[in-house]
């Protein structure tokens, strides 16, 4: 992996075409228009700059994923930068390599001054993008109706965006955000703190390769914060469609017994109203005395109708 050279242009060019073959919905430009570009111009698209970096990541000289990062230009919208153009081909899919062009975009990012904010737009269906970006902790901020037109139908844009300074993130909250100086964001954990909340929270341990690939199935997730340290988490999971689970609910010992529960499962619960589709089914499994948590926001036991089983993979 690395970032692309004015010398790249015609490998870039080609991984563009098969982008626009394979996901005409993820990207503005038909292969048309992507072939009637000259070298030179793609060249000025790709060199790196004080305010643009395309990365690539190759298969021996093969290039098989690209990402772009692009600075707005404008003195007044300087502090923002674009992500786009994110594209694996398909036979490099599955193996991690888009998020490792999304983090190394954001270091990059974070080497320019001034830089506050990353923004993206994911076309609504493609919830394997919107996981993986909010694993990178990208939040969705918006939706845009009929955004791109392909054919004869039309295809809507969820709008998502990151701060790469998770400090000036707390920064912007109010310090009662919920109470005690405490802070919501929704943002997904990193692995090492996914891990750590866990277990100091006493639910049963992840393995680093677990939590990693868990991680980027998350379809909506929320941190507490206090003074800088992540306290307590939240998330749901499924399949964005039928079927939801809410897990992780988690707070760490000493900051348990302060509401912080409640406002987890409030934030999961407005996500769920928001977003999940009528004759969806949201489970969750409740230990010991968080029933009476969950049954506040409407989960009702399934047992004898149902049972819950599980297994534990050693």
């Amino acid at each position: 992996m690395r970032l692309l050279q004015a010398a790249d242009a015609g490998a870039y060019r080609q991984i563009r075409l098969a982008a626009a073959a394979d996901a005409p919905a993820a990207i503005g430009f038909n292969q048309d228009e992507i072939a009637a570009l000259s070298l030179d111009d793609i060249r000025s698209q790709i060199a790196p700059g004080a305010s643009q970096a395309v990365f690539g990541a190759f298969d021996g000289v093969t290039l098989v994923a690209v990402a772009a990062l692009r600075r707005q230009a404008r003195a007044k919208l300087c502090h923002r930068a674009l992500v786009q153009g994110v594209f694996t081909l398909p036979a490099y899919r599955g193996q991690g390599i888009a998020r490792l062009l999304m983090r190394a975009m954001q270091e990059r990012a974070r080497t320019w001054p001034g830089l506050l904010w990353l923004s993206l737009a994911v076309h609504a269906g493609n919830e394997a993008a919107s996981s993986l970006y909010r694993s990178c902790g990208f939040c969705r901020v918006g939706r845009v109706p009929d955004a791109v037109r392909v054919g004869d139908d039309f295809v809507d844009e969820e709008l998502m965006e990151c701060r790469i300074d998770s400090a000036a993130v707390d920064a912007r909250a109010p310090a009662d955000a919920c109470g005690g100086g405490y802070q919501l964001l929704e943002a997904v954990p990193d692995a090492a703190t996914y891990r750590h909340l866990r277990e100091a929270a006493g639910l049963s341990p992840k393995t680093e390769e677990a939590a990693r690939r868990g991680l980027a199935g998350t379809l909506f997730a929320v941190l507490v914060r206090e003074g800088g340290e992540t306290i307590g988490m939240g998330r749901v999971i499924g399949d964005g469609g039928s079927f939801y689970q809410v897990v992780d609910i988690a707070v760490l010992p000493g900051h348990q017994g302060k509401g912080l529960g409640k406002r987890i499962m409030a934030a999961i619960s407005g996500y769920i109203e928001r977003e999940a589709p009528p004759s969806a089914y949201i489970s969750l499994i409740a230990d010991g005395d968080a029933q009476h948590l969950y049954s506040q926001y409407g989960f009702v036991h399934t047992a004898p109708k149902s049972v819950g089983m599980a297994m534990l993979k050693h």
